[in-house]
């Protein structure tokens, strides 16, 4: 027999949601890491697995603060556009810029350099200028990076003497194709890195400088300011013990490590991190 409908218990009503438990609902939510396949930092070997200098640093970082994530390999667009909307993510080597600053929390610098336009020996003039550059020259810069919004600022267009790629590599091939005469380098590249790039076929000098450059771990600004402190401290640790230096020594030059010892100084003093 049916009971009346006022004789059935009441649903007991859901309760509002509070900021204690929006809190603990975040923090089970797992970090996701991010970064492209690309660069000396960030190689992929033949079975799709990731190492090189960036990310054997960011799993050093992961060791020291409990954090056991697999990082994703994604085109730089992708990795740039999912940490831009989503929650709980950091995403690496990232261009910090005035544009990009409050889109993200920042930990780092991990890099610090001057950026140059690079060609191949004799096909740009020593002594180019940007119009020449500009009329008789096309630059491959890979999409979505802060170095493509400095192109188009000095004048280049995009699939007119601009092309974008997917990953930077690309750009590397399309200078051995001839359908590139440009890619963005940094300027303190080492001898044994130019050397790498001859015996790839890739006799390449300086014929332009851009802005100088810092790269981070660029995380989601939903982000606790205690993971982002907890991260920065950790790099602080492996930098101020060594463990940076020992990484990056072979492929980075002195003035560029020098000077991240000194900011992870300077930042373990305004953190007051535990060493």
């Amino acid at each position: 027999m049916l009971m009346p409908l006022a004789m059935l218990p009441a649903k007991p009503l859901a309760a509002e949601p509070t900021a204690e438990s929006v809190a603990a609902v975040t923090t089970k939510v797992p970090l996701r890491i991010l970064t492209e396949p690309a660069g000396r930092g960030r190689l992929t070997d033949k079975h799709g697995n990731l190492y090189g200098m960036s990310t054997q640093l960011v799993k050093a970082i992961q060791q020291q603060v409990g954090d056991n994530t697999t990082i994703e390999i994604f085109p730089w667009a992708r990795a740039y556009a999912i940490a831009v909307s989503s929650a709980n993510v950091a995403v690496y080597d990232t261009i910090r810029t005035a544009d990009r600053e409050n889109k993200f929390k920042w930990v780092g610098p991990i890099k610090i350099y001057a950026v140059n336009l690079y060609a191949k020996r004799d096909v740009v003039a020593d002594n180019a200028s940007l119009a020449d550059l500009l009329q008789n020259h096309v630059v491959c810069e890979t999409r979505n990076t802060s170095i493509v919004n400095e192109l188009l600022s000095l004048g280049f267009v995009i699939e007119q003497n601009l092309i974008l790629s997917r990953q930077s590599g690309d750009c590397y091939n399309m200078l051995k194709l001839g359908r590139a005469d440009l890619i963005a380098m940094h300027g303190d590249v080492t001898a044994k890195r130019m050397a790498e790039l001859r015996d790839a076929g890739l006799d390449l000098q300086a014929v332009y400088p851009l802005q100088n450059i810092e790269m981070y771990l660029a995380f989601s600004r939903q982000v606790d300011d205690a993971v982002i402190l907890n991260w920065q401290c950790a790099l602080n640790k492996l930098v101020l013990q060594g463990q940076f230096r020992q990484l990056y020594q072979d492929e980075y030059p002195e003035v560029m490590i020098s000077e991240i010892e000194a900011r992870a100084e300077r930042s373990q003093q305004q953190l007051l991190c535990p060493l």
